[in-house]
């Protein structure tokens, strides 16, 4: 089955009413791992690469991977650039064979924003490749993006009805306050503000940082609009803990490599089973 684009997908979960779960994913194992279980659930999935691969030079080599399996895959796969703040980078991530990327202009006016936005949709309208963008600044770290608490804040309607009267992604991740990592505290998630967004027409919209979210609260983001869940930070502390023990114990690399995987196949097969996506992928 060939790569399937961001925009397509998405559309698909906007309209069932479902979402499709994003998994940031850093090696080909992790890969592997979230395919098996994708094609055992007939799910569509994003695979997405961040910024931590691509600044320990692995983007285009972890791609490629991921990119061979996601052809030989029986279900749909986006493979995604996750938080890019770079043009150059994005073309890396074109050339590379990606069929979705994040401009993530989040930090700058709105103008800015707008404007990055808009040459990304440009660059990428000719190649079918959806395009995600964000409004509102989540807080937390992910692949050593640090925002602050003070930095982050929630989306406000103006500001979304603003962007969306001059550019128009295929993807908006909207700050309703989650975080990236694990949390400090009990996340207070503004599903009213999700309601509002989607209400207003929205493209399909994004939740950033699904870690510890509870599966109750991830399923009424979802009833309220989220057509994309994204999962990081679990999924590598799940992969890193199970190849420690592994490989503490005495374990061979690949029988540790394997544990580390099944550890990432279960997270996903959790994730999966909350977004209604299960089943939705058609027969190849």
């Amino acid at each position: 089955m060939a790569i399937q684009s961001l925009a397509p997908m998405l559309a698909a979960a906007q309209a069932g009413g479902y979402a499709v779960a994003q998994f940031n994913t850093d090696t080909i194992e992790a890969g592997q791992a979230v395919l098996s279980v994708a094609t055992e659930l007939r799910a569509p999935i994003i695979l997405a690469i961040g910024q931590g691969v691509d600044r320990a030079g692995r983007l285009e080599p972890l791609a490629a991977g991921l990119r061979a399996m996601a052809e030989a895959a029986e279900v749909p796969v986006c493979l995604h650039l996750d938080h890019s703040e770079s043009l150059p980078q994005i073309g890396r991530a074109l050339r590379a064979g990606f069929s979705g990327v994040m401009i993530d202009a989040s930090a700058h006016p709105l103008a800015t924003n707008i404007a990055e936005t808009r040459s990304v949709l440009g660059i990428c309208a000719g190649l079918g490749i959806g395009v995600e963008a964000e409004l509102g600044r989540v807080a937390g770290v992910e692949d050593d993006l640090e925002v602050s608490e003070e930095e982050a804040g929630k989306v406000d309607l103006a500001t979304v009805s603003a962007f969306l009267a001059a550019v128009r992604p295929d993807a908006l991740a909207v700050a309703v306050g989650t975080a990236h990592g694990f949390y400090n505290r009990p996340p207070e998630i503004d599903f009213g503000l999700i309601r509002q967004v989607h209400g207003l027409g929205a493209p399909p919209l994004v939740l950033h940082g699904g870690t510890g979210l509870s599966d109750a609260v991830l399923r009424e983001a979802v009833a309220c609009g989220m057509a994309k869940l994204n999962f990081a930070t679990e999924l590598r502390k799940a992969n890193v803990d199970a190849f420690v023990e592994a490989a503490a114990s005495g374990s061979a690399l690949l029988d540790a490599l394997a544990k580390a995987g099944s550890a990432v196949a279960e997270v996903a097969q959790k994730k999966l089973a909350i977004t209604g996506s299960v089943g939705r992928a058609s027969a190849r």
